[in-house]
């Protein structure tokens, strides 16, 4: 009896850049219909608790991905990652074009329930093969980029579904089909990384260890406190300042500008500082930013807390990516990247299940408060847990 693990080579950039392009699909399938929501809210009034199912249609996915992921982690170990790649590639485009026709909010979630499979897919290979193809020394650089291209592909998303939501609530949909050449350049591109083969009882690494379960919970609280944006944000600058979907698309989108200016130099930042510290002022940027969006009175100030957002958000998937990466063996990696993708998509999930009874009970503005003093929590955590650790050193 064997046991793979995958060697590290470098990557030819053709591969590279097939691998960001196919990271880009991940943030624009929830970041797409974000823009819509209000139309689609108006078009489905007569369906019986419209206002929470429209919401869970840019976050059923979560759910979804939150059950695959793990099975994926341990499917792409069997088949190999590159093929579930390619079949996550396929559920993508048809669970995400079904909005195109589809018109019954029960078959509308059905439809993103087959895209979080696909999303569940990409995500838990994605990373992995970036991780597989580059030495561990690149990492930082590898995974910054693909938050940058993550973030690139944000405000393409954004802008795209903001303009195609004018017309319809059922144009962003159309984004998705993005997706149909990106297949076409994993399959011309990206081979399997070579493998090493390990002896029978060789220790390959468990993704269960205490520093991973720390990592799933950070993914799990750093999400949960983003994501009352693109679930909560369209409603709010509508009623803070008559935005309509042009506008949110564009200051979501600004959002992701920061993140792609985060992604290229976060090389940089982590070569300065480490996942400790970094992850510290990412949730001080989700707390500051938060809250300024919560207490705005225009949307200017609202517009430069959703900047301030952007900047946790570009700390977040090379932070926590990168730091289960560095935690885990190479053998082990997939498991815990399923495993932290899983948690992600639980918090998105969860967010607007959380956040819309705070809706209710205390209004929009509340919400974004609550989130940035749960931020402020984390971040205080944080700060104790480095100093003390610190000061044993």
């Amino acid at each position: 009896m064997t046991e793979t693990t995958v060697a590290t080579r470098r990557t030819p950039s053709p591969l590279l850049a097939t691998l960001l392009g196919v990271s880009t699909m991940t943030i624009m399938a929830s970041a797409t219909i974000t823009p819509a929501l209000p139309g689609m809210e108006r078009h489905f009034a007569g369906t019986p608790h419209a206002e929470v199912l429209v919401r869970l249609v840019l976050t059923l996915p979560g759910l979804a991905i939150m059950l695959a992921a793990p099975v994926l982690g341990h499917v792409g170990l069997r088949l190999g990652r590159v093929r579930v790649l390619a079949g996550g590639l396929v559920l993508y485009t048809v669970g995400g074009g079904s909005g195109l026709f589809l018109d019954s909010l029960p078959a509308l979630l059905a439809g993103r329930v087959l895209l979080g499979v696909g999303i569940a897919a990409i995500m838990t290979t994605a990373t992995a093969l970036l991780a597989d193809h580059h030495p561990s020394s690149q990492h930082g650089r590898v995974l910054g980029l693909q938050g940058a291209a993550m973030g690139f592909g944000g405000v393409v998303a954004m802008l795209l579904g903001g303009a195609l939501a004018e017309l319809s609530w059922r144009g962003p949909f159309a984004v998705y089909l993005l997706a149909v050449p990106v297949f076409f350049l994993v399959v011309r591109n990206v081979p399997e990384a070579p493998v090493v083969v390990r002896e029978a009882g060789e220790p390959t690494g468990s993704p269960w260890t205490a520093r991973l379960l720390g990592l799933y919970l950070l993914t799990f609280l750093s999400i949960t406190a983003f994501y009352t944006i693109p679930t909560q944000a369209p409603f709010w600058l509508a009623e803070l300042g008559g935005a309509g979907p042009v506008v949110t698309g564009a200051m979501i989108a600004g959002v992701n500008l920061v993140m792609t200016a985060i992604g290229l130099n976060y090389g940089r930042l982590r070569a300065r500082w480490d996942f400790r510290v970094l992850a510290v002022v990412m949730f001080a940027a989700y707390a500051v930013g938060l809250v300024l969006i919560g207490t705005a009175a225009n949307l200017w100030t609202a517009a430069a807390g959703m900047l301030v957002v952007g900047l946790g958000v570009g700390l977040s998937n090379p932070t926590l990516n990168g730091w289960a990466v560095a935690s885990v063996e190479p053998g082990a990696r997939t498991r815990a990247l399923g495993l932290l993708t899983s948690v992600l998509f639980l918090g998105q999930f969860a967010s607007p299940l959380i956040a819309q009874p705070i809706v209710g009970g205390a209004g929009l503005g509340a919400t974004f408060l609550l989130g940035g003093g749960l931020a402020v929590l984390v971040a205080l955590v944080l700060a104790g847990m480095a100093l003390t650790r610190r000061a044993r050193s």
